[in-house]
């Protein structure tokens, strides 16, 4: 079975002002800030762990896809060939992600 790098680029990084309508502060009363990845950062996908200086809880919600692209599978007329969107399950401060199989 053949195995592909995944790029995985970040799309769109949600604040809490745009989840919510207004800020969203943690019970200890400290607010919660936008997720620290910029959106257009890539990162690669290439032995099938995560990659360096990735978020835990976005690879979490992300890895079944990305092992499921990784191995050559196919959403069919979705998002296009080898490509799908995922979003991080963290739904205070949500990003989106594009998974891209890299054919070398």
């Amino acid at each position: 079975m053949p195995e592909y790098k995944v790029k995985i680029t970040v799309v769109k990084n949600f604040s809490p002002e745009e989840v919510f309508g207004e800020k969203f502060h943690r019970p200890s009363g400290r607010e919660i800030q936008k997720c620290d990845l910029g959106e257009g950062d890539t990162f690669t996908v290439t032995d099938g762990n995560m990659p360096d200086g990735f978020c835990h809880h976005a690879w979490f919600g992300m890895y079944p896809k990305v092992t499921f692209i990784r191995y050559g599978g196919e959403f069919d007329d979705w998002a296009g060939r080898g490509v799908d969107y995922v979003c991080c399950p963290d739904g205070i401060r949500p990003v989106v992600f594009k998974l891209e199989r890299v054919e070398d």
